[in-house]
C-alpha cells in the first residue's frame, strides 16, 4: 500500500513539474513578443504569434491571451477587420469564462492558475473595446464604434460588483482555517474612462447626435476630474475640448500611444514550521509599471502647423487601479492552494513513513521540492497593450498632407517620430491618424 501510494504521489509531482515547464516557456515567449512589438515591425509580430501558436506555446487555455496579442498586432499593422475578429473572439472567451468563474476559482484550490484557462484581467477586457472602436473608425463604421465606447463605460461601472458572489462561494469552500477575513475584494476608484468618453463625444457629434455628444462631453469632463485626482493628469485646455461637440470644427483625429502596459512579475514568500516540518511557498503576481521616457507628444502638418496632443488617459495607471479589485482574491486563492498542497504532501509522506521510513523521507523531500518548483505565479497578460493615450483633433483642407508625430522627453528632446502621408477629401467626416511609440 505504501509503495502504491508513493508511486501515485510521484506521478502527481512529475505531472505538476511538466505543467510548470509549459508556463515558463510561455513567460519566455511573452518576453520575445515584447521585444518584437517594441521594434515597430508589427507584421513580424503577427507572424511571431502565428509561429508560437503552431509550436503549441500558446495552448487552448491561452486563447484569450493569444487573441488579445493578435488583435493589437493586426491593429497597428493596419488590418483592422482581422484585428476586430481577434478582439471579438477574446471578448467572447472572457465572457464565457466569467460564466464559469465559480467552478474555475474552486478548481484553483487544487491546481496552479497557470493550468487554468486565462480569463483576462478586467482592464484588458475594458481596453480591448477601445481598440475595437478605433478599428471601426478606420473602417468608417461610426455606429459600430459607438457600441464599443458604450461597452467601455458599462464594464468599468460593473467591476466593483463583479466578484461579490465569487467571494461568498470561495469563503464557504475554504477549509484551511487561515482566516475568513482574507476573502474580500479591493475597490477601484475609476468608474469612467476619459478615453472612452473622448471617442464617444467625437462619434456622437459626427453621427448627428448633438444631445448625446453634449452628455458624453460632460461625462468626459467628469472622468477627467476623477482620474486627475488619482493620476495628476495635466490640466486640459477646455476651449480646445469644447469643439469636440461641433462636428464641423474638425475632420482629422490624431491618436498616439506611448509607453507600455504593466507587466506581471513574481513575488515569492516562504514559511517553514519546524515543529511539524511543514514548508509552504507562496508565489503572487505583482503588476510592475513600465517607466516610459515620453513626456509629451506633438503633431505637425506639412512641416508648419504644430500642436501638442492632450494626454487623454494613462492606461497603465488605470490598469493598476482596476487590478486592485481582483488582487485580494488572487492572493487568497494562492494562500489556500499552497497550504493545501503542503498539507497534502505532509500527509502522504507521513502515511508512507508508517510502512517505509526511507521512502517516506524521500517523498517528504520531493514534496518540498515540488512545492518550490511548481508553485508559480500566473504571469500571463496582454503584453502589447500601450501605456498612455494622447490625442487631438484638427481641421485640414482637402488634399494630401504630411503628418509628423513627435514623442518628446521632459527636456523637449525628440525620442522618436513618425511621418505619415494622408489624403483628406471633402467627404471625409473623420480621418483617423494613429501612431505608437511603445517605449
Amino acid at each position: 500500500m505504501s509503495i502504491s501510494l508513493g508511486r501515485f504521489f510521484l506521478v502527481i509531482i512529475f505531472a505538476a513539474l511538466a505543467s510548470s515547464c509549459g508556463a515558463y516557456l510561455l513567460d519566455s515567449a511573452q518576453n520575445d513578443l515584447r521585444d518584437s512589438f517594441a521594434s515597430g515591425d508589427f507584421e513580424s509580430t503577427s507572424a511571431m504569434m502565428e509561429s508560437l501558436e503552431k509550436k503549441g506555446v500558446y495552448t487552448e487555455k491561452d486563447a484569450v491571451l493569444l487573441n488579445l496579442e493578435k488583435g493589437s498586432a493586426y491593429h497597428f499593422s493596419g488590418d483592422y477587420s482581422a484585428s476586430n475578429s481577434y478582439f471579438e473572439q477574446a471578448e467572447f472567451n472572457i465572457e464565457d469564462l466569467y460564466t464559469k468563474s465559480i467552478s474555475r476559482a474552486l478548481k484553483s484550490f487544487l491546481v496552479n492558475d497557470n493550468q487554468l484557462s486565462y480569463d483576462g484581467e478586467d482592464y484588458e477586457d475594458v481596453y480591448l473595446n477601445v481598440f475595437k472602436a478605433l478599428n471601426y473608425i478606420h473602417l468608417e463604421d461610426f455606429e459600430g464604434a459607438l457600441v464599443e465606447t458604450r461597452r467601455i463605460s458599462y464594464k468599468l461601472d460593473q467591476i466593483n460588483t463583479k466578484y461579490r458572489g465569487l467571494v461568498e462561494t470561495l469563503s464557504k469552500a475554504d477549509t484551511t482555517n487561515t482566516g475568513s477575513d482574507k476573502w474580500s475584494t479591493g475597490k477601484s476608484n475609476i468608474q469612467n474612462s476619459t478615453l472612452g468618453y473622448y471617442l464617444a463625444t467625437i462619434l456622437y457629434a459626427k453621427t448627428n447626435k448633438p444631445d448625446d455628444a453634449r452628455i458624453s462631453y460632460q461625462n468626459l469632463l467628469k472622468a477627467h476630474q476623477e482620474q486627475s485626482s488619482y493620476f495628476l493628469l495635466d490640466a486640459y485646455d477646455y476651449q480646445k475640448f469644447d469643439k469636440l461637440t461641433n462636428p464641423d470644427a474638425y475632420n482629422v483625429l490624431i491618436k498616439a500611444f506611448s509607453g507600455r502596459s504593466p507587466m506581471k512579475v513574481q513575488d515569492d514568500s516562504r514559511i517553514y514550521f519546524e515543529d511539524s516540518d511543514t514548508y509552504i511557498k507562496f508565489s503572487f503576481p505583482v503588476l510592475l509599471k513600465y517607466q516610459s521616457e515620453v513626456y509629451s507628444v506633438s503633431v505637425s502638418v506639412n512641416g508648419t502647423t504644430q500642436e501638442e496632443l492632450a494626454t487623454i488617459e494613462h492606461l497603465d495607471k488605470v490598469a493598476g487601479e482596476v487590478y486592485k479589485v481582483k488582487e485580494p482574491l488572487i492572493i487568497a486563492r494562492t494562500m489556500v492552494r499552497a497550504t493545501l498542497k503542503s498539507l497534502a504532501s505532509n500527509r502522504a509522506s507521513n502515511k508512507v513513513s508508517e510502512k517505509n521510513e526511507g521512502l517516506g523521507s524521500l517523498l517528504n523531500f520531493l514534496g518540498k521540492l515540488a512545492q518550490e518548483t511548481t508553485e508559480k505565479a500566473d504571469l500571463r497578460g496582454w503584453q502589447t497593450m500601450p501605456g498612455t493615450s494622447h490625442a487631438t483633433v484638427l481641421s485640414l483642407p482637402a488634399g494630401v498632407h504630411s503628418v509628423r508625430i513627435d514623442y518628446l522627453d521632459r527636456r523637449g528632446k525628440v525620442l522618436f517620430f513618425e511621418e505619415q502621408e494622408i489624403e483628406v477629401t471633402e467627404n471625409d467626416a473623420l480621418k483617423l491618424v494613429e501612431s505608437i511609440y511603445w517605449n
